[in-house]
């Protein structure tokens, strides 16, 4: 998966790179078909925001989240993703699951 880390009025160290993906690393493991994640980090006075982008096959996630520290921004943004992500391939197995048993019913029902 490629990520892709910017910063909106400040400058992006390397310590914040390397903690983004480190977390998103462990988001391309659950999803297989994970393509691109842009995250953009943004500062404005007290508020730390941090807004992430996943795309993939037939998938587009956003997550947004604000607070004092950024990298408490952050794991707040990617515990929404992952929820989101969970959520999605919930949505994709249940769908796969009754495809299935409608199948197998000798009824037809």
């Amino acid at each position: 998966m490629e990520i892709i880390v910017s910063g909106r009025h400040l400058p992006v160290s390397e310590d914040l790179k390397t903690y983004v993906e480190g977390r998103l690393g462990k988001l391309d493991v659950l999803h297989a078909k994970l393509t691109h994640a842009r995250v953009i980090l943004d500062h404005e006075k007290i508020e730390q925001k941090a807004e992430v982008t996943l795309t993939g096959k037939n998938m587009n996630l956003v997550a947004r989240a604000e607070s004092e520290d950024m990298y408490a921004s952050i794991d707040q943004a990617i515990e929404k993703l992952e929820k989101q992500l969970h959520k999605h391939m919930e949505k994709l197995h249940e769908h796969h699951g009754e495809q299935k048993l409608r199948d197998l019913d000798p009824d037809g029902a």
